[in-house]
């Protein structure tokens, strides 16, 4: 039961007590009141009866007594009387007089039988006559009290049921907001925040304040709910992104106790995918230390110990053996934190990186070998040559250098391509590995160049060695591209090591020098490096070029020439020929003919087409700037036309400098873009994909026939110099100029004539309907930085 009703029933059961009393004391009162009335009224009625029936009695008259009391018989309140003598006889009367006397002195005595009996003596003059028995009826006062009794509680019991409704109706009134509340706080507590107290409870009062209360925190919860879950939604679309960026990254969540390191806390379940052990190993004691590679123990142990204190991040790579026995190369990025309780912690993600450090190795593979035949390259090769030379000096042992070079392989390169080229360096250098010891040392120093070491060797054996090699070459044919068959032979320097005063770069120098004495005597030979060679020279100049080549590189010294070419109809400009020059230390011009093919030969063509190719975009890219673009033809090395690095760095190149693309033309020779022409297509089509323009220099010096024009879709064929600088004079000259115009015209590509060195030729070229010119006759290349100033017409 609640308390509410409780609280009623209690106000109810003490309202009907209070009725039950005041109904009984208004009965026991009016009882009392009519009692002693009637006391009254029968001691005054018997005194007057007695009084009229003295005289009567007086003179024994029963018939005057008989008469007096005739009158009383039609009175209902008189029961009977009877007159007696004084000798105790019936001198009159009516009614059933009791046997026995019993009188009646309080109304209440004559409640038991109904009658009031009295009995007065009758006298006169202080004479005793007789008396008087009477007994008067109570049930008319009985009938008006028993009537009054009913009246009295009946309204007793309609104030009790006005009672009672005004009790319920107020109880229920003072509890319907105290119900509110109580389903409120019910709603509140099946988390039903929404619930609103919403009818008024008595303006002002205590229970409506408490309503207001209560709605007031409903809402406060409801906005705290809403609040806690949007920060609990922001906390899943985190806790998903963060797991999909480590599941993306394939990343393993971890913690551990630093004092305790080895043992984790806590694994995030992908480390069995990560690494194939159950989640639960990593939960083991010493299970993690117990993976780790031997060698990495001490070094993991080491840098755990130093990265104590809060807040101290660092990251470590290790090797670790998997479930299948494999080592498998981790990278764990910690920091260290703290804890509530004041221990430190250690938190971390661990990575596989056996990819990144296999490609790191390959990296360094790449860095020190070739990467077409895989031997080391010229930069490994002298580190190598160098340590051997470390070698022998200190246990006092000889070995040998060898510099080998390819006869004739130019040839190879100009009849079949570079593609042939490459695969016969494939051959030889397989060759050369058959033919040595297991020893000995083997790397490609560039181009056809190979150095070999031949370590604790001494003369003897080492000319034995080199008549090996050369018969290993010459001995059978080389096939190139499946069907050709070629044979090879080789020039081979060969000096002793270590010699005095001579470092391990000037042993290499000289056993070039060597090589070319092999050369000089017919080839397919070696000679023995002596002081006294004639070579001596210009090997230290081609080590001087190669000097100076990488000085350039690193130090800006190399400079830019353009040089116009002109439309031969109306002698305008139509765009500029980048040209390279290196200046030297008294600031004087050097030709590329002076460096190039020692660029080629020691592996350092590719620094000076990224230099020309960045400088030149960034130029034009300047001239865009200033409101004069300039259109300018760059030359790329045919060694590394097509590589899709080029395009690559090409197209970067472009977006950083903001150069126009249409105002770009790349121009590479004839023989390099007819060598494979599938993928020259592609290279050039690339190119003008970005919006750039082709040209094809030399055109016509090369193996290659007129017919190769329909299969590369380029802008402009640059006729070689060799066919228009007699073009007046040979007719056989003039036919092929003419021949390659029609050809050219019919394809909508633009001829460009080289070497235009007079008017007679240039008039002879628009004879023959030559569009574009560039000679010293038409414009003298000038530094590039005159072709930018605006006053310039371009």
């Amino acid at each position: 039961m609640s308390f509410a009703t409780r609280l009623i029933v209690a106000v109810l059961c003490v309202l009907f007590v209070m009725l039950t009393l005041l109904v009984w004391n208004s009965v026991r009162l009016i009882s009392s009141s009519h009692g002693a009335l009637f006391q009254q009224q029968v001691n005054q009625t018997t005194s007057i009866l007695a009084n009229s029936l003295a005289a009567g009695l007086a003179y024994n008259d029963r018939a005057s007594l008989e008469d007096a009391l005739s009158l009383l018989k039609k009175n209902k309140s008189v029961a009977y009387v009877a007159v007696y003598n004084r000798f105790g006889e019936t001198m009159a009367g009516f009614g059933q007089v009791p046997t026995t006397e019993h009188l009646d002195r309080y109304y209440s005595q004559a409640m038991m039988d109904g009658v009031f009996d009295v009995k007065r003596n009758i006298s006169i003059a202080n004479q005793n006559l007789g008396a008087l028995a009477i007994g008067y009826s109570v049930a008319e006062i009985m009938r008006i009290t028993a009537a009054t009794r009913f009246q009295n509680t009946m309204i007793a019991i309609a104030a009790l049921i006005a009672s009672v409704s005004l009790v319920v109706i107020f109880g229920f009134l003072l509890t319907r907001g105290l119900r509110q509340v109580e389903q409120g706080a019910m709603a509140l507590r099946t988390g039903d925040f929404s619930y609103r107290i919403r009818s008024r409870i008595g303006s002002g009062s205590d229970i409506e304040n408490l309503a207001h209360t209560f709605n007031s925190l409903a809402q406060h919860l409801q906005d705290t709910q809403q609040a806690l879950e949007y920060e609990r939604a922001a906390l899943v679309m985190e806790s998903l992104r963060l797991s999909t960026l480590i599941n993306g990254i394939n990343a393993v969540v971890w913690e551990a106790p630093l004092s305790g390191v080895w043992r984790f806390s806590y694994v995030s379940e992908n480390v069995q995918q990560l690494v194939g052990f159950e989640h639960d190993c990593w939960l083991e004691k010493d299970f993690f230390r117990n993976q780790i590679h031997a060698e990495d123990a001490e070094r993991v142990i080491s840098l755990l110990q130093l990265s104590r204190g809060p807040g101290v991040s660092f990251s470590l790579d290790h090797r670790l053996r998997n479930n299948a026995g494999d080592m498998m190369w981790l990278r764990h990025i910690c920091v260290t934190e703290q804890n509530g309780s004041g221990d430190q912690l250690l938190r971390g993600l661990m990575f596989d990186i056996s990819e990144s450090k296999e490609a790191e190795a390959h990296m360094v593979f790449l860095a020190e070998h070739d990467a077409l035949t895989g031997l080391i390259n010229r930069h490994k090769f002298q580190v190598e040559l160098m340590r051997q030379v470390s070698y022998a000096e200190r246990y006092q042992h000889h070995g040998v250098l060898l510099f080998l070079d390819l006869d004739q392989f130019k040839y190879i390169n100009d009849s079949y391509g570079h593609h042939a080229g490459d695969e016969c360096l494939v051959q030889v250098s397989a060759r050369l590995k058959r033919a040595l010891r297991a020893t000995d040392i083997l790397g490609r120093l560039g181009g056809d160049e190979f150095g070999i070491i031949l370590p604790e060797c001494e003369e003897l054996d080492a000319k034995a060695m080199a008549r090996n090699l050369l018969e290993t070459l010459s001995s059978s044919e080389i096939m190139v591209r499946g069907a050709t068959s070629t044979r090879v032979s080789a020039s081979i320097g060969m000096i002793s090591f270590p010699q005095p005063d001579q470092s391990p770069s000037e042993l290499l120098a000289s056993a070039d020098a060597a090589m070319y004495m092999a050369k000089d005597a017919g080839r397919n030979s070696f000679h023995w490096y002596t002081s006294a060679d004639k070579g001596v020279e210009r090997m230290y100049a081609q080590v001087h070029w190669e000097d100076k080549i990488r000085t350039a590189l690193a130090h800006e010294g190399f400079a830019l020439y353009c040089q116009p070419v002109y439309d031969l109809r109306n002698n305008q400009i139509v765009h500029h020929e980048v040209l390279l020059r290196m200046v030297d230390a008294d600031a004087k011009l050097i030709l590329p003919g002076a460096f190039l093919d020692t660029a080629e030969r020691f592996g350092l063509i590719r620094g000076i087409d990224r230099w020309v190719m960045e400088t030149s975009i960034r130029l034009q890219g300047e001239s865009v700037r200033n409101g004069a673009p300039v259109s300018l033809a760059i030359n790329v090395s045919g060694r590394y036309f097509g590589q899709p690095d080029v395009l690559e760095f090409v197209k970067n190149m472009i977006a950083q400098y903001g150069a126009d693309p249409r105002c770009l033309i790349f121009e590479v020779t004839e023989t390099a873009a007819v060598e494979n022409v599938a993928y020259a297509r592609r290279f050039i089509e690339a190119l003008r994909a970005m919006g750039c323009r082709f040209a094809l220099d030399d055109f016509g010096v090369g193996f290659s026939s007129l017919h190769y024009l329909k299969n590369l879709n380029v802008d402009f064929v640059k006729i070689d110099g060799s066919f228009i600088r007699n073009v007046n004079d040979d007719a056989t000259d003039k036919m092929f100029v003419k021949a390659i115009t029609e050809l050219a015209s019919a394809l909508n590509i633009m001829t460009i004539a080289e070497f235009v060195d007079s008017q007679a030729v240039s008039s002879m070229l628009v004879d023959l309907n030559v569009g574009y010119g560039q000679g010293y006759h038409l414009g003298r290349p000038m530094p590039i930085g005159d072709i930018l100033r605006p006053s310039v017409t371009h």
